[in-house]
């Protein structure tokens, strides 16, 4: 749990280095050389072919996410993995938190020193003991390497987001619309209204498509993620008020996109689902710790 969270914040933390690292109206550095100067010149040539600005802007989002599907799809497997795992391993860990308890109690019981020592060996034995059952049913938690698909587009749609607001070598964009509705080079009142749903929508699906809680605790981080989610619509739909057009109907794209891509990592990695059978029981006697095993090899 506390890897998940650790994770989260060094996400975030990236995110808001990366996007303060590089100024909208900057046109020099690495960030720029590497990233934002590429998509500019990228969508000015897709605009040779489509002659539209709004058509390009569609394009070349599409083409980045789908560059990145398949580390997001990889994303899926590996926490379709660990979930099975944790529910595999539920019987088991049961079993170690009740040993987990009774040792706490014992250290609570401890009068000497001695028997405080003991009660901690003794708790230290079971923690490794909850790692190795963990790695035996590939159920650990997601560290940060689980969150690097996420981080791998990141630099890539910064680029775009910068692209966009400041386009050059593509600054035709300023002066036209999409559809012959939507202004891309000025703020629009109508795109962000677009965003929300399309947003609202994709946080509905993914929430929707959440495993059922089986373990204690689960239900009660499983309701904080999901008032968490709604952030990124609202968000979303503030920041696209305040940019041009062109921003607007990129995070549309992005967000449709997001649909498409929760849908098909559901239907490859399906939540799994564990067969009706008797409750298994376990004599936590028989439960031979990691420290035990080592001794008898």
């Amino acid at each position: 749990m506390k890897l998940k969270k650790l994770s989260a914040i060094l996400l975030g933390l990236l995110g808001v280095v990366t996007l303060s690292g590089c100024s909208q109206d900057d046109r020099s550095g690495t960030f720029y050389d590497i990233f934002v100067k590429p998509m500019d010149l990228s969508l000015s040539k897709i605009h040779e072919y489509t002659g539209s600005w709004g058509w390009s802007i569609v394009i070349i989002t599409l083409v980045i996410r789908l560059l990145v599907l398949p580390f997001m799809l990889n994303n899926y497997k590996v926490q379709n993995k660990s979930r099975k795992g944790q529910e595999l391993a539920r019987p088991e860990l049961e079993v170690l938190q009740k040993k987990q308890q009774a040792a706490k109690e014992k250290e609570a019981r401890a009068i000497s020193n001695e028997e405080k020592m003991q009660a901690r060996s003794e708790l230290m034995e079971l923690q490794r003991e909850q790692m190795a059952i963990l790695k035996k049913y590939d159920a650990m938690p997601l560290s940060l390497g689980g969150c690097l698909p996420m981080l791998i587009p990141l630099p890539f749609l910064t680029g775009l987001f910068y692209t966009l607001s400041n386009p050059l070598y593509s600054a035709g964009i300023i002066d036209s619309t999409f559809l012959g509705v939507f202004n891309l080079g000025t703020r629009s009142y109508t795109l962000p209204i677009i965003a929300f749903v399309v947003y609202a929508i994709q946080t509905k699906i993914q929430m929707s498509l959440m495993p059922t809680p089986t373990q204690p605790g689960q239900e009660q981080m499983q309701s904080q993620m999901k008032m968490m989610q709604w952030l990124s619509p609202i968000m979303i739909t503030g920041f696209s008020f305040w940019v041009a057009g062109a921003v607007a109907v990129y995070y549309i794209v992005g967000g449709l996109f997001m649909i498409f891509q929760t849908y098909l990592g559901h239907a490859l990695y399906p939540p799994y689902k564990p067969e009706k059978q008797k409750k298994q029981t376990f004599d936590p006697e028989k439960v031979t710790l990691v420290s035990n095993k080592k001794k008898r090899k």
